[in-house]
């Protein structure tokens, strides 16, 4: 997709918007309608969903199926004159409806002759938009007209509202159908926002603008249109990102303030309370006349109730309508409602449960309170894992006079997980003052120390600088020396020293608590995983993976997601590993985890790239770099650049490739593995593969001196894939003396088959990457398989696994490496000779083939005839097979 001006994304924005989710509701009525049983399709479903966008996509369909189609708007100004909405479908005037109106044999009379006129017409479909807000007299005729099958209905209603007496005994008679229409998903709007926008959109942009629009379309277009005029959502590195929450446009106001013009006093009073607070346990709204509206409005759905710490708490249904009450709210009133609720949880048994309600209302009423309350509310924030409330109430309390040393480790820790890793280096050198002032307790030294060492390696890869900083300290603080051997681990993997971490976490000798033990599989799984050793790293992780599942895990789940998804991939189970990296990502993004979703991203691509699928991985890794600009940790841009490079290389498109590796500096290029293989692939396809030959096995062996055989693998496997297959198999044959990895197997396997062109090898690796969904490596082993056959003379065999590798290359998202090219080159028949084959080869008869592809049936049997002869072929039955049409099925 190519980025526009921001004009023109506005105007497109502003434009029709593609249709999407709706397809299943669109068939359902479509084939209800034709089927001619079905009198009545009604589509229901909240104020925006898209009911009448529905209506008319659907009529439009049947209109162009050769049906006659009658569009009716009902209102409530309309209603007040029967009959006056039909009108445009009985051809009557004003003063024939006023007449026959008065009168019921007249107008049974003239409905008797309106549906004989029509029975030597085609079928008629009547829209009406809004059916309850249609006259009585209006639905009786077209009940009636519908009922003996002159006409069919499609109605749209809005939930919550009662249809007309005389369409409900349409279902009495089983001859109506009522289709709800839900929300869209965020599956629903990572199709559609790309096609408005033109370019990709960030995922967690995505999510923004589908919790903030609550999936309802209308919302959504005014947000998104609001955002564009803004500024708020604009494109960065290749994809469209939004900073801060999405805002409602003042169009969006208007329609929401629209609906809320028919509530009462009452029913406004709750609906302000709500917004003003977020929401509120059921006793504060114990007032007779508070609770009445309460009930009144859950039936609306304006609000929903649900269960909270045992207790029922009340919120808005739906987030724009909070932003559009809480607009209307003045300053005074607002404040006196926030103290007044705080001051009634300060008087509720619960008070200790509402500690985080009663310091973030007397924040916001610019009321805060003592240091202690807001460092107990920051503290209960942080079990729910609200990072933004912690740091912001950590913040309060400290500018209210809190010194506390604990406090300061929970602000740091927020500010980490949000990406704001310069605040919680100084936040934690605050917090290393007063230690050292009082170093009264080893354990929390010791969590001083690693939160600094995480922090200097996710602001910008201080790897050397981390671990100088943890020289000595499990000596020194012998109590806290689990801690500090799992930090030192870390920090040695990240320096590409995987033995070594595992060196530093074997010196931890007790078993420990049991979350303890899990916190320690964790960080045993990321060396093993290095070093190849898969069985044990599946077997720690699913391990950790049900301690971190219960209820009173100290283990973040997403933690545990992302460490399954890094081992499940490296044990060939790639659909496994992306589902569990989704979860990961979909929980950071729920709880603002910056550190995590840029890690969650960031597997997604690792796993898309070993999928052969280009683009998707591509997708995952613009989010990474925007992400880690826009939101941080920025140390994750430099590493997205490096394999966005990389898979933009193996796609054919070197200027890009070096574009977006021109902004990593040289030096971390040189020192990072993973940067250097991408470099290596612009180099490579750019015409120096040589050059790239030599670093990538140069690197090798460094990583496998280092124990990180893991890596080593995928450096040296692309050193075959570069062109130099027997060094490759050579090294990769020396890492499987330690390591008992599957696809580190068959990367050694493909190697050896490359060096020795085996056509049977190579068919058979081909074969087992792609059962194992490692589509771009499929077609390369298949491409080299039919380069093998020709250099054996095999005609047919060449282009049997020509057809395979085309065949699969297709799904890998525009791969243009260079086996691929050589399929190209290996290709027996001309374009217009593999077209009629294939289609001759899933059954297609010669005349059928000549009618659909305008040649004579002379012309599709010469050329058919001429396709036997290269492939060596005698019949249609053997084409199948002798294209790669079977294996690719």
């Amino acid at each position: 997709m190519s980025s526009m001006p921001p004009g023109v994304q506005q105007a497109r924005a502003a434009g029709l918007w593609p249709l999407v989710g709706r397809s299943a509701s669109l068939e359902q009525a479509a084939a209800a309608l034709a089927s001619r049983r079905t009198s009545l399709v009604v589509l229901s479903g909240d104020a925006g969903v898209g009911k009448t966008r529905l209506a008319s996509e659907l009529a439009e369909s049947l209109e162009n199926d050769g049906w006659r189609v009658s569009r009716l708007v009902a209102s409530s100004s309309l209603s007040a004159v029967p009959l006056a909405a039909l009108v445009p479908i009985l051809g009557a005037t004003r003063h024939d409806i006023s007449r026959i109106g008065a009168d019921t044999a007249s107008l049974m009379a003239f409905v008797e002759e309106f549906a004989t006129a029509r029975d030597d017409e085609g079928p008629l479909l009547v829209v009406v938009d809004d059916l309850p807000q249609l006259d009585p007299l209006s639905v009786a005729v077209l009940a009636q007209l519908a009922t003996i099958g002159s006409l069919s209905l499609l109605a749209t209603a809005r939930d919550g509202e009662l249809l007309p007496e005389p369409m409900v005994s349409l279902w009495t008679s089983d001859r109506g159908l009522r289709i709800a229409l839900s929300p869209l998903t965020v599956d629903d709007l990572d199709q559609l926002l790309p096609e408005v926008l033109g370019n990709t959109v960030a995922h967690q942009t995505i999510v923004a603008l589908h919790g903030a629009s609550g999936g309802n379309p209308l919302f959504l277009r005014e947000l998104v249109a609001h955002a564009l005029a803004t500024g708020a959502l604009s494109e960065q590195h290749g994809s469209w990102v939004l900073q801060g929450s999405p805002g409602g446009s003042a169009a969006l106001g208007e329609l929401i303030t629209a609906r809320l013009s028919s509530l009462g006093e009452a029913h406004l009073d709750v609906l302000e309370r709500l917004a003003v607070c977020q929401s509120l346990p059921l006793s504060h709204l114990g007032e007779p006349e508070l609770r009445t509206a309460l009930g009144e409005l859950e039936q609306r759905q304006l609000v929903q109730l649900r269960l909270e710490a045992g207790r029922y708490v009340a919120t808005i249904a739906h987030p724009q309508y909070i932003a559009a009450v809480q607009s209307r709210v003045p300053t005074l009133r607002r404040i006196d409602l926030l103290l007044d609720h705080a001051a009634r949880a300060e008087a509720s048994p619960d008070r200790d449960v509402d500690a985080v309600r009663i310091a973030t209302w007397k924040l916001d009423a610019g009321a805060p309170g003592d240091a202690e309350l807001l460092g107990d509310a920051a503290r209960l924030a942080l079990l729910t894992e609200d990072f933004d409330l912690v740091a912001r109430l950590a913040t309060a309390a400290a500018q209210a006079g809190a010194v506390d040393t604990e406090l300061l480790l929970i602000h740091a820790d927020a500010l980490i997980k949000l990406g704001r890793v310069d605040d919680a280096l100084a936040t934690l050198d605050a917090a290393r003052r007063l230690d050292e002032a009082d170093p009264a307790d080893q354990h929390r030294t010791a969590r001083i120390l690693t939160m600094t060492a995480t922090a200097l390696v996710t602001l910008s890869s201080r790897f050397d600088e981390a671990l100088e900083l943890l020289d000595g300290a499990p000596e020194r603080l012998p109590d806290a020396a689990r801690r500090l051997l799992q930090a030192r681990a870390r920090i040695l993997v990240g320096l590409e020293r995987p033995r070594e971490a595992l060196a530093e976490l074997e010196k931890i000798v007790d078993d420990g608590t049991a979350a303890e033990q899990a916190e320690l599989d964790i960080n045993t799984a990321v060396p093993y995983v290095a070093l190849g050793r898969t069985d044990d790293a599946l077997h720690i992780t699913e391990r950790a993976l049900a301690a971190a599942r219960l209820s009173d895990s100290s283990i973040p789940l997403r933690v545990a997601y992302l460490m399954r998804a890094v081992t499940l991939a490296q044990a060939c189970r790639l659909d496994e590993a992306r589902q569990f990296a989704a979860d990961a990502l979909r929980e950071s993004i729920e709880l603002d985890d910056e550190l995590r979703g840029r890690q969650a991203e960031f597997t997604l691509a690792a796993v898309m790239l070993a999928m052969g699928r280009l683009e998707s991985s591509a997708r995952w890794l613009k989010d990474v770099i925007a992400g880690a600009r826009t939101r941080g940790p920025r140390g994750y841009e430099p590493l997205g650049r490096g394999m966005l490079a990389r898979v933009r290389a193996q796609q054919g498109l070197v200027a890009e490739a070096r574009t977006v590796l021109a902004e990593v500096p040289d030096d971390l290029i040189e020192t990072d593995s993973l940067l250097l293989l991408g470099w290596a692939w612009v180099e490579a396809v750019g015409g120096n593969a040589v050059a790239a030959r030599e670093r990538l096995i140069e690197r090798t062996r460094l990583r496998m001196t280092s124990g990180d055989v893991d890596f080593a693998s995928i450096l040296a496997f692309d050193v075959a894939r570069l062109g130099d297959p027997a060094t490759a198999a050579e090294l990769l044959g020396t890492m499987l003396a330690e390591a008992d990895s599957p696809v580190m197997r068959l990367r050694t396997r493909t190697a050896r088959a490359m060096v020795e062109s085996s056509l049977d090898e190579l068919a058979a690796v081909g074969t087992e990457w792609e059962r194992h969904g490692y589509l771009l490596h499929a077609a390369e082993a298949f491409a080299l398989a039919a380069d093998a056959a020709r250099q054996a003379g095999r005609a047919r065999d060449a282009a049997q696994f020509v057809g395979r590798a085309r065949s699969v290359a297709d799904r890998t998202e525009g791969a243009s490496t260079a086996p691929l090219h050589f399929s190209n080159e290996l290709e027996p028949l001309t374009a217009r000779e593999r077209e009629i084959a294939t289609f001759a080869a899933r059954g297609l008869p010669s005349n059928d083939i000549a009618t659909k592809l305008f040649l004579s049936p002379r012309t599709v049997n010469n050329h058919l005839q001429s396709a036997y002869t290269k492939l060596g072929v005698r019949s249609r039955h053997e084409l199948p097979e002798a294209l790669g049409l079977l294996a690719s099925a």
